[in-house]
């Protein structure tokens, strides 16, 4: 019915009805009566023509009364403010139900549109809508999906729930659920103060228009799909049919019913908002009517004026500021031990520029006993180093904090945040450290990562999945298959290509940031002008918060962080720590910060034996992983790092996190008296019964041919006196040799045995016992017989936990003491966490370097015949890449930054797209349709 119409008619009830005004009678209870039948009389016809007065006069300009359909209606006004869009691409979520709801509320509306030729989003609308499902008037729009690459189908729309897929590249990528009514804040399945729940409800609003915010459920196909349909035949089952795959969802409980080897499921993860000022920047950056670069005026001037005030009452600084930074006090320290010049760690100190120097101004602290890092490998140099250095003379209050490590132990990781950045296709990241004890157990440490994705788009992938491609000459840290991390400017476009040089097959992850800020000994060698935090045409000399990552001359890797400092002094203190290539991470405070973990399984924690200084350390369990709590503490105590402990949570934007590397030579074995089984526990040791040296690894004096070590070996006794010889064996280190060309030092040859239904197979710098290759590339390395076998002299098994081979081998005793030697050896082997295990025939033993037995004596005797031999690996490290890449000016580099992401070309409809994916018809008053993939 036409809004006139409805207006008509409901002036008719009101004039039709009696005039007669009640007489209001003494008695309460008649009077009361009297207005009860006054109210049915007249109430009605009275709200009915309020609320079409109010519609009519409110009612904003821009909606076609003559339009065919509602759908058409609201199409055409948003049309007009420049979201194209059509009926069809209209799905009405919820409308008012009777007058008061027309009155006082508005229908929700999804739709389909694009801004000129943009790839399609997803946008919650909001309208006016008389009782009679005619649009009155259409308010905001808010853009749900905002893929800057993807292609969002037409939605199916039932209730409050919708599903959709999206395209790029003309390929399917991925189906996904909204959940319209959203969740509030006060349900989130993390704790959250009063303060964050309001933070919550008012970043909803803004995004979404209600505070409950939208939950948005991803489901990638992996692989793609070339074709790709979908339909919701019941309400708890989607289907989707992927080239030859099909898959099956649930969409209320969110889980795939089939085919979940061919989907990524990415949940809707909630994380903790940051501190208010951090949260309240983005969010006034967020207004439409401020914007980013009305921000950036506002930070400038701000910093500014702080700067100037911090340069007038400075100063300078004193070696109480130093150390009440780096907390000496209450961090166990302790000079470097280590010198062995293969190793070449620590590095010398860092230069200093300013005179005098501070006491320990450039000089490494070891903090291999600090109790709040993870233990890395027992027996090896300290993995972390930490120093200070103040980069301006003119600026004695500036300090730059720089914590080192050796890659060669440390392996550096990272992982995208539940909201920053998103993905080609709207997947966004888990946020969360992976909850394994493979992962957990070496966790070391946590820190920032870079700019967000409205500042430059940098690209990122973690995990093999791919959120913002790479940008030419971006400066980049990358992850690679080996467990190295490669830094070097990203390769420009080749043969004038307008795509940017693809992701190699050996990169998993990788993380941009501008260019680089040091490269060649030099500091800004592409003519960079903005740093971050300043509007252009501004001076760039702000002094905020700001870090850094940078791979050194010697090969070690570090992070650099300042509370105050310019992007000039930031490089000029990488320069001091002898950096080649220096990445500007994120800035300004709250942003910006590192920090150490220890953790273990519950109740094994060491007592840190004095209270915890809650301002800078913490204690607690691991969220969404029982059995297991941490201890930690930030970089600094003077690190102002907001949401402290940050990365052990769940966190929104994107970061970097490290873990101790497995190498040699490990914890000592624990020595028993008496049994060959697992229960067999009293040591020699307790007894007083164990010689000095049984147990313990050594690595000096072996063919190493390099750090981290390839090989280590220790010796047990049996009963009756004898030796059993241990060696640890790392399959990194190692590779076999080729039998052509120069060959690399060996470090392990191993007797060829008869073959038998198992063998010892490398692979790709992994160990593995099967009875065939376990990959088409695997070289054999030597066969034998399962455990059971007791005739052996060897018996060999690879490590559940970190890959190590384990061999053990004992002398020929005759065929009784042999067989008892072999069950205790295969306790043994198992007890180091093997359960893949397996026993060698014949006389088996293994030759450090191809000619020292396992006692570390030269072979003696008959040459045995050689079945394999390995050849020393230079192992997972960082280094450079992308050497190539030329240092080109401003002028080429800068455009092909600034461009817009864009993921594909969009094409024109294809003529075939009606009969292989029919557009869905209008939603019908329940909301529910037919429907599929454009």
């Amino acid at each position: 019915m036409a809004p006139v119409r409805i207006f008509e008619a409901a002036r008719a009830r009101a004039l039709s009805s009696t005039r007669t005004r009640p007489r209001w009678k003494a008695s309460g209870g008649a009077a009361l009566q009297q207005l009860r039948g006054w109210s049915r009389a007249h109430a009605r016809p009275v709200v009915a023509m309020m609320a079409v007065a109010a519609v009519f006069q409110g009612r904003p300009k821009g909606v076609d009364e003559a339009a065919p359909s509602p759908e058409a209606a609201l199409a055409q006004a948003l049309s007009a403010r420049g979201l194209s869009c059509g009926a069809d691409d209209v799905s009405w979520v919820s409308r008012p139900m009777g007058v008061w709801e027309a009155m006082t509320g508005h229908a929700r509306a999804l739709v389909r549109a694009h801004v000129g030729d943009e790839p399609s989003d997803l946008y919650l609308v909001h309208a006016k809508v008389s009782p009679e499902g005619a649009v009155l008037g259409v308010g905001d729009a808010w853009n749900l999906t905002e893929t800057e690459g993807a292609e969002e189908s037409r939605p199916i729309v039932r209730g409050h729930r919708a599903v959709y897929m999206t395209t790029a590249d003309g390929m399917f990528t991925g189906l996904h659920v909204l959940d319209l009514d959203g969740a509030a804040a006060s349900e989130s399945p993390i704790d959250l103060t009063p303060l964050q729940r309001a933070q919550v409800a008012l970043t909803n609003l803004q995004r979404t228009g209600q505070t409950e915010g939208v939950a948005h459920e991803a489901f990638s196909l992996d692989p793609v799909a070339r074709d790709a349909t979908f339909a919701w035949p019941a309400d708890d089952r989607v289907e989707i049919h992927a080239d030859d795959r099909t898959i099956a969802i649930d969409p209320g409980l969110r889980r795939v019913l089939a085919g979940d080897t061919f989907v990524r499921v990415m949940p809707d993860e909630h994380a903790r908002p940051g501190s208010v000022v951090p949260w309240a920047v983005d969010r006034v950056r967020a207004m439409p009517s401020f914007g980013d670069e009305r921000m950036q005026w506002v930070k400038a001037i701000a910093f500014t004026v702080l700067d100037r005030w911090h340069a007038q009452f400075s100063g300078g600084t004193t070696a109480q500021d130093v150390s009440d930074e780096l907390g000496l006090a209450q961090t166990s320290t302790a000079a470097p031990t280590f010198t062995d010049p293969e190793i070449g760690w620590p590095p010398p100190p860092m230069k200093t520029g300013i005179t005098p120097v501070l006491p320990g101004e450039g000089q490494w602290i070891a903090l291999e006993h600090d109790a709040f890092i993870t233990p890395t490998a027992s027996g090896a140099a300290p993995a972390f180093v930490t120093s200070f250095v103040r980069p301006d003379p003119h600026r004695q209050d500036v300090r730059v904090y720089v914590t080192l490590w050796d890659p060669r132990q440390v392996a550096l990781h990272m992982e995208a945040g539940t909201v920053e950045p998103v993905g080609a296709s709207g997947e966004h990241g888990p946020g969360l450290i992976p909850r394994t004890p493979e992962v957990m157990k070496h966790l070391v440490a946590g820190f920032n990562g870079g700019f967000q994705a409205q500042h430059g788009e940098f690209g990122m992938q973690a995990n093999g999945i791919q959120y913002l491609p790479p940008k030419p000459y971006a400066a980049t840290v990358t992850e690679m298959r080996d467990g190295s991390n490669g830094f070097g400017a990203w390769p420009g476009p080749e043969g004038g290509a307008a795509a940017a040089f693809p992701v190699p097959d050996d990169v998993i992850a990788f993380r941009q940031n501008l260019t680089a800020m040091v490269q060649n000994g030099t500091f800004n060698p592409w003519g960079r002008s903005w740093w971050g935090g300043t509007p252009p045409g501004w001076a760039d000399r702000i002094h905020s918060t700001r870090s850094a990552i940078c791979l050194t001359t010697e090969g070690f890797v570090g992070y650099f962080y300042s509370a105050s400092i310019s992007a000039e002094d930031l490089a000029q203190g990488m320069l001091y720590a002898r950096c080649a290539f220096g990445i500007h991470l994120d800035m300004n405070p709250g942003h910006a910060g590192f920090e150490f973990y220890d953790v273990v399984p519950d109740g094994t924690l060491k007592p840190l034996a004095r209270p915890l200084q809650s301002d800078w350390e913490a204690e607690g369990r691991v969220p969404d992983m029982a059995g297991y709590v941490f201890r930690s503490r930030r970089m600094i105590r003077g690190m102002w790092h907001m949401l402290f402990p940050r990365y052990i949570q769940r966190e929104a934007r994107d970061f970097f996190y490290l873990t101790a590397r497995p190498i040699l030579p490990g914890a000592p074995l624990s020595t028993s008296t008496e049994g060959t089984g697992k229960e067999a526990g009293t040591t020699r040791a307790a007894k007083g019964d164990s010689e000095p040296d049984e147990g313990r690894w050594r690595t000096k004096g072996l063919p190493q041919h390099g750090f981290p070590y390839a090989i280590a070996t220790t010796w047990l006794r049996v009963d009756g006196g004898a030796k059993m010889r241990v060696l640890r064996a790392d399959p990194r280190m190692m590779r076999p040799a080729s039998g052509h060309g120069p060959q690399a030092p060996t470090v392990l040859s191993l007797t060829a045995g008869a073959r038998g239904p198992l063998s010892l197979w490398w692979s790709r710098s992994v160990f593995a016992i099967a009875a065939s290759p376990p990959t088409p590339d695997a070289t054999w390395i030597v066969s034998g017989a399962p455990p059971s076998v007791k005739t052996a002299r060897a018996e060999l098994g690879v490590q559940d936990e970190d890959g190590m081979l384990v061999w053990v081998e004992w002398p020929d005793e005759g065929p009784a003491s042999n067989a008892k030697n072999a069950a205790e050896a295969d306790a043994w082997v198992e007890r180091m966490g093997c359960s893949s295990r397996m026993v060698i025939s014949g006389d088996a033993r293994a030759f450090p370097g191809g000619s020292l037995d396992l006692a570390g004596q030269p072979m003696t005797g008959p040459a045995p015949t050689i079945g394999a031999r390995l050849v020393r690996d230079h192992g997972p490290d960082a280094h450079p890449i992308f050497e190539s890449t030329p240092i080109v000016p401003f002028s080429v580099w800068q455009p092909l930054q600034a461009k817009r992401v864009r993921y594909f070309y969009k094409p024109s409809p294809p003529s075939t797209a009606a009969s292989r994916s029919p557009a869905p018809a209008a939603a019908s008053a329940d909301g529910v349709e037919p429907g599929s993939t454009p």
